[in-house]
């Protein structure tokens, strides 16, 4: 008996067995990985932004404590790490508190204020994405290619060369305005954070989070350790 050979139900039976595993997917019970929404976060990229981070430290401590309503009392800034940042953010967070008005201690004192600062670096295993973007060259593109294979589906090509040449115009002009180190996002963080406590107490905590280019990781981190000397030899000598 022949077989019946149906062109449409060949076509359509890929389309069924997609649909059935889609179907059977949907039932699983694990979930759906998400982005969350989207953000801004700053990349510290020179000592100035530490005195910019300095700077809103010492104004959300004075403001703090001008909130108490108590006399002010000398506050004593707790070195932290011996690391090229913590070395100069405390120089620059001594110099802000004091712009501030505030009265800081040079040893620590019978008040019991203090002010610690912390870091932590984190890398990442997997950067998220390009340091150098070129939003203007993708946006020309995305651009381009919206409007010519609506439009114009012949002359799509010249319309997206065309885009983005000036796009990359506008993004070589900006990487010469602001330097390689405008770049995007990188793989290694920064978390700088501030405790101010007095007798056990926390009177307030900050927390800041920077992007910063992997080379720079060494300015957060204490140097390694010294090796230890090689212990010297000795050897007993024999007369004849």
């Amino acid at each position: 008996m022949p077989t019946l050979h149906s062109p449409s139900l060949s076509c359509a039976l890929p389309a069924l067995l997609l649909a059935a595993l889609l179907a059977g997917c949907a039932t699983l019970d694990v979930p759906r990985a998400d982005n969350y929404p989207e953000s801004s976060q700053k990349k510290a990229r020179a000592v100035h932004h530490w005195d910019v981070l300095a700077e809103d430290v010492a104004a959300r401590v004075a403001a703090t404590l001008r909130a108490t309503g108590a006399p002010p009392v000398a506050l004593y800034v707790v070195p932290g790490a011996d690391t090229d940042f913590n070395r100069g953010f405390r120089s620059l967070l001594l110099t802000r508190l004091v712009d501030q008005g505030l009265p800081v201690a040079v040893q620590p004192g019978a008040s019991g204020l203090e002010l610690h600062f912390d870091t932590q670096t984190v890398r990442h295993s997997r950067p998220p994405g390009l340091n150098y973007p070129m939003p203007m060259t993708t946006l020309a593109a995305g651009v381009a290619v919206a409007r010519d294979l609506a439009v114009y589906d012949h002359s799509a090509a010249a319309g997206v060369a065309s885009a983005l040449g000036i796009g990359l115009i506008l993004d070589g002009a900006r990487i010469a305005r602001e330097g390689p180190a405008a770049g995007g996002p990188t793989g290694t963080e920064v978390l700088v954070s501030t405790a101010l406590q007095s007798g056990g107490v926390y009177l307030a905590r900050t927390a800041d989070v920077y992007y910063i280019e992997g080379a720079d990781a060494s300015l957060y981190r204490p140097a390694p350790p010294a090796p230890a000397p090689t212990p010297l030899k000795t050897w007993k000598v024999v007369g004849p």
